[in-house]
């Protein structure tokens, strides 16, 4: 016999499913209908929280909820909230505020008692507290939602000035925790030939560059000197895991997690170059504008990669288990927001060509020649799995990567334009 819970659930769900917003404006190629699809409300001690679906697959984009994992989760709701957040400095109304508010109360309800957070929730509400990606660790779910009360706080409105309020001892408890977690210098290993810091091989270049990002937005508002000295540690590890220059592979490439580099939440050139401004530190700026200018042209000419590896052979870099695919939004959005943040800082505008460039791989300019962001229905496909094959589903993650690509994109009129005359 069904649970009533769950049949009311599904109504409800079903009833979001009529909502069809159009683009932000008529001249945007923004459309947030497809998000606003997998947006829902559920209601818990008389608070509604805003979720995002997971997974959302073609042909009929309806709700698939995981049995092990659940129908939503902080990193998803959290990159969700980054977006409304920048939305809201642009285009400030009371429905956005209204987003970001359900979005902020999801976040603190699936914060755990030891100061981290729960990742997955179940249908019936229930947060999943098992699942090895669900437990409340120092991993990409907290650091996400760092990232997201991080952006919370950079806004200006007297509406949100409570849930501020709750965020920031949440914030400073994090900061003291990641400050232990990277507590000295780094020490090295080696693998494969290859020596890199140990942060790097245990926490990932990946998660140590959200927390950069994270504690870079919190420095604006907090200058303390133990954010300062922190994000001087981190970006340091990061440099320390750059490897090749202009003529050698891999191109001043940072790598991802051990001797790996990946696509996915490659965010290291971006968070270097963004903390790089802000502290006015030009050994970080540099670090990042290498990997923009020589590592993106070689990713380009090689229509984009999803993994490799790098070995030491006979005292020089070589390649090793290389992957063209899959393709997905996740790792292209990181490349453009580093583009854009290269032209922020120098002001030149090959970095914001390169950003509308790398843009176009959501508009068919990819191995197979296919929208992987439509704009008329606001869906981010999930994925190029070879040159013949794209996998149509729509979920959380590829939708609002794309969108904030596509945000990002929006905000420099040449980047726009190159995306526009290649649709």
């Amino acid at each position: 016999m069904l649970n009533f819970k769950y049949i009311l659930l599904f109504l409800t769900l079903l009833s979001s499913c009529s909502k069809n917003n159009v683009p932000l404006s008529n001249n945007s190629l923004l459309n947030t209908s497809h998000l606003e699809h997998l947006y829902q409300e559920v209601e818990i001690n008389n608070t509604y929280l805003g979720t995002i679906w997971i997974y959302c697959d073609a042909p009929d984009y309806q709700l698939v909820a995981d049995d092990d994992e659940g129908f939503t989760c902080v990193d998803d709701v959290a990159r969700t909230l980054v977006f409304y957040c920048r939305q809201y400095k642009d285009s400030p109304n009371q429905e956005i505020l209204n987003k970001i508010k359900s979005f902020t109360r999801f976040l603190l309800y699936m914060k755990a008692n030891n100061g981290y957070f729960y990742n997955f929730m179940f249908p019936d509400e229930a947060i999943n507290t098992t699942h090895t990606n669900s437990l409340p660790i120092p991993n990409f779910w907290s650091w996400r939602a760092f990232w997201a009360f991080s952006e919370l706080n950079l806004l200006d409105s007297p509406e949100l000035d409570s849930l501020k309020t709750q965020t920031i001892p949440i914030i400073e408890d994090l900061i003291n925790k990641i400050d232990q977690i990277f507590i000295s210098n780094y020490s090295t290993v080696v693998i494969d030939g290859i020596e890199i810091p140990s942060w790097v091989a245990d926490q990932g270049a990946d998660q140590i560059a959200l927390i950069m990002m994270s504690l870079t937005n919190y420095y604006q508002i907090n200058k303390s000197s133990v954010v300062y000295d922190l994000l001087l540690r981190l970006g340091n590890s990061l440099i320390a895991a750059q490897y090749g220059d202009k003529d050698k592979f891999p191109h001043y490439a940072f790598l991802s997690w051990k001797n790996i580099w990946h696509a996915w939440g490659n965010t290291q050139a971006y968070a270097l170059l963004y903390t790089g401004r802000i502290l006015q530190n030009d050994q970080f700026i540099n670090a990042g504008l290498n990997e923009v200018d020589h590592f993106y042209p070689y990713c380009l000419e090689r229509d984009f990669i999803c993994e490799f590896k790098i070995i030491m052979n006979n005292d020089s870099i070589t390649e090793s288990d290389f992957q063209s695919f899959p393709q997905i939004a996740y790792g292209i959005t990181p490349m453009i927001f580093a583009s854009l943040e290269a032209y922020i800082i120098t002001g030149d505008e090959s970095y914001a060509t390169l950003a509308g460039d790398i843009a176009t791989w959501f508009f068919g300019n990819n191995s197979a020649s296919q929208l992987m962001y439509d704009h008329v229905t606001g869906k981010g496909f999930d994925g190029i799995d070879s040159a013949s094959k794209i996998n149509y589903n729509s979920g959380a993650e590829s939708t609002i990567e794309a969108l904030l690509s596509i945000q990002a994109i929006e905000s420099n009129y040449i980047a726009k334009g190159i995306v526009k005359n290649y649709k």
